[in-house]
């Protein structure tokens, strides 16, 4: 167990306190915020607290205590950098960006690299976020707490949890990226502590539906083979795929576009891309560009072509051209299979945007995973025992946001068919009492995904689609036809 926190912080402990993506919006002044409460409660110099007889403190007397002015106005980089003789900043930067994948650029803009970017500053907070953080800090065991609301209060726990490594020096960390840092949840944590068999007999165990038939494992092996050739390149060359789409009847259509990342979804492994798309080949819109995410054993052949191809549409050519004549400040090695026009690191700016840090933050924003169809609103009643039980307190909480049954009523008739037809909730129950035991929940959804339908289906009776009425009526037609098939009785 550990009996102090004293460490640095590394891209290793500030992954540990939030985990998943640091480069997603706000993650990282969190991580910093959550190891500076560490340090100031546990490190070789804690600091002294106004408590109560029995030793608990609220969050605002911690805040009263140690955010005096100037450590309000402390930047990110300052909480990093500045008085830690255990990091070395550029060895951090690498470190970072060897375990999230992400561009220099990126980094600089999370980090406030001056003049271009505005310096976040991670103490300039309303007291929910500190209230938040506390939480957070809770969760992970490192506070044990009592109360509710404003009443809330914490106490230190005698004994440290144990962190899941050695904590070690940035140097270290940059020369020895994390094996499971694509993980983008806490299951990594449950990897690493697994990795290899204890004492000869693996003991952990990762089971995951796999549909990929053995019969085309040897065409997606060479087209992930293509696919890390093309991501080793700099800058990474678009590509033009071949696609039998289950969507169009399986009609196969000839794709120009941007490779960002692979995504296994439930059932199968995808590449998202940015750029030319099956729905607008179809629909004669060739110069429309969109995210879109190719199931591996659908892409029948993968070419990787290069930013000055004469077959790439003319206005990728011209930006391409554009930003590749911009000079470096030191030649670049010139990859094989690209000519020399194209190796150095810039890309066109609207796929230089697109990164596999972006797909993440997409995917997270609303149910459902393909990300290039639009955003919408769902209004959903949960039996109470089943969001209990099944939403509430896990990490699908944070799509869902609870309200009353008059705010979900005000919700309902608000929505434009709803109100020309003048239905109500109140019409819609009736008597029925089901909604007095119920949670109504508002969240995003992307329209005509179907892995939203899946999920809604595998939650069953537990959950009723009251907005939109397209969905609705989906489900319900969808349950009509399943009851067919079960309306009669087998065994007489």
């Amino acid at each position: 167990m550990e009996s102090s926190f004293d460490y640095p912080p590394t891209v290793e402990l500030l992954d540990y306190l939030v985990p998943g993506m640091l480069g997603q919006k706000g993650n990282l002044q969190k991580a910093v915020r959550l190891w500076a409460i560490l340090r100031s409660l546990y490190g070789e110099k804690p600091m002294l607290l106004s408590t109560d007889a029995v030793g608990s403190f609220s969050n605002a007397q911690w805040r009263d205590s140690f955010l005096q002015p100037e450590q309000q106005q402390r930047t990110l980089k300052q909480w990093l950098f500045q008085d830690q003789p255990q990091i070395d900043e550029t060895l951090w930067r690498q470190a970072f960006v060897n375990r999230y994948g992400i561009e220099r650029d990126r980094l600089s803009a999370l980090l406030g690299d001056a003049p271009k970017y505005e310096e976040p500053i991670p103490f300039q907070i309303d007291h929910r976020t500190l209230r938040n953080d506390f939480a957070t800090l809770e969760k992970l065991g490192w506070l044990k707490a009592g109360g509710t609301g404003s009443q809330r209060r914490y106490s230190k726990v005698s004994t440290l949890p144990t962190l899941p490594w050695v904590a070690a020096s940035a140097a270290e960390s940059a020369d020895e990226p994390a094996l499971i840092h694509y993980i983008p949840n806490d299951l990594a944590g449950v990897v690493e502590h697994f990795p290899q068999p204890i004492n000869g007999t693996q003991r952990f165990i990762l089971g995951t539906e796999y549909i990929i038939s053995q019969a085309v494992s040897r065409q997606v092996d060479q087209l992930l083979q293509r696919l890390k050739r093309a991501w080793q390149q700099t800058p990474v060359p678009p590509v033009r795929l071949v696609y039998r789409s289950i969507r169009y009847y399986e009609a196969e259509f000839e794709v120009l576009t941007y490779p960002v990342c692979i995504y296994y979804f439930q059932r199968a492994p995808y590449l998202f891309a940015f750029g030319q798309t099956p729905q607008h080949l179809d629909d004669g819109n060739a110069k429309r560009l969109s995210w879109y995410d190719y199931r591996l054993d659908r892409i029948l052949s993968l070419q990787l072509l290069d930013w000055a191809d004469q077959s790439l549409p003319t206005e990728w050519q011209v930006k391409a051209q554009q930003a590749l004549s911009k000079p470096t400040s030191a030649p670049t090695p010139v990859s094989m299979s690209m000519p020399a026009s194209a190796s150095v690191s810039h890309l066109p700016r609207q796929f230089a945007e697109k990164t596999p840090e972006l797909v993440q933050q997409e995917v997270a924003s609303a149910m459902g995973v393909e990300i290039h169809r639009p955003i919408a609103p769902l209004l959903l009643r949960f039996e109470r025992y089943f969001y209990g039980n099944y939403i509430a307190n896990t990490e699908r909480a944070k799509l869902f946001v609870e309200m009353g049954f008059a705010q979900a009523e005000k919700r309902f008739q608000a929505d434009p068919e709803i109100s020309s037809q003048g239905l109500s909730l109140t019409k819609l129950f009736g008597d029925r009492p089901r909604h007095k035991s119920s949670i109504f929940c508002t969240a995003q959804h992307r329209l005509g995904d179907n892995n939203v339908v899946m999920r809604l289906r595998a939650w069953g009776p537990n959950v009723e689609v009251l907005l939109p009425l397209s969905l609705r009526q989906r489900m319900k037609d969808d349950m009509q036809e399943t009851w067919t098939l079960y309306e009669y009785n087998l065994t007489g």
